[in-house]
């Protein structure tokens, strides 16, 4: 190597480090499945809820992650931690998108579930698969249903909202109103 290309080698190197780019640097980075990418796994619909998770800080040099559910809909791009309002019948919350492995979710009735001193709901739930692959958790809503209920990570604490329950006939189920 001469060393004109080896003092160029060098100018990019800082070049490199003083932009952020090759990965290092400090700050903090954010990973999140887009729409589009979690839309591959999964199809959302009025009734099947693409579930992805957000994280976000942590940077290069480690710190504290925060980690967020991003709900999809029909009509819904995805927003983090949304309040749903959902009616009578059966819905799917689909985590096939591969940033839910490790991110079991569950039904509550207490605010973030056993990480608020709660305990899982499940009274017309039923979990199937696994998070990250083919993972679904499917809810069936009903006049006996609780009128607020939360969605949560089982192993995380922070992650879920709340699901607002409004009873009405099942013809008249309707997409989750947007209220965050």
């Amino acid at each position: 190597m001469t060393l004109k290309s080896l003092g160029l080698f060098f100018i990019s190197l800082f070049i490199l480090a003083a932009c952020g780019g090759g990965g290092g640097g400090g700050g903090s980075t954010t990973t999140e499945s887009s729409p589009a990418a979690s839309s591959a796994a999964c199809s959302p619909s009025t009734t099947n809820l693409c579930i992805t998770v957000r994280e976000t800080g942590g940077g290069a040099y480690g710190g504290n992650v925060s980690r967020d559910y991003v709900v999809q809909n029909s009509s819904s791009a995805g927003v983090a931690n949304k309040t749903l309002t959902l009616n009578a019948g059966t819905y799917v919350f689909d985590q096939s998108g591969s940033t839910n492995a490790s991110h079991p979710l569950r039904i509550s009735t207490t605010n973030d579930g056993s990480h608020g001193g709660g305990s899982e709901y499940t009274t017309g739930v039923t979990t199937s698969g696994t998070p990250g692959t083919d993972g679904k958790t499917t809810i069936v809503i009903n006049a006996s249903t609780p009128s607020t209920l939360y969605y949560h990570c089982h192993s995380h604490s922070g992650m879920g909202g709340t699901i607002n329950i409004v009873i009405g006939n099942q013809s008249d189920q309707v997409e989750f109103t947007e209220t965050n």
